[in-house]
């Protein structure tokens, strides 16, 4: 079975053609997307971003899940 990362953008699941041949990678892959949310995120920290763009760059962090493809 081959996998399907669908990303989650403002409650809408968005397709991203990305498919996997195991859950595993699907999920390696989802959980990278996160990290480099997350560095870029923390970058912004660093750099003195303000409230106003971390919370801004908070609401654009997308979330993901795999779901089996055809």
């Amino acid at each position: 079975m081959k996998w399907l990362l669908v990303v989650i953008m403002m409650n809408t699941p968005v397709k991203t053609d990305l498919v996997f041949d195991t859950l595993s990678d699907c999920l390696a892959a989802e959980t990278q997307m996160k990290k480099e949310w997350t560095e870029q995120y923390s970058q912004a920290q660093k750099s003195g971003a303000s409230k106003e763009t971390l919370g801004y760059m908070s609401s654009q962090m997308t979330k993901g899940t795999c779901m089996p493809s055809k």
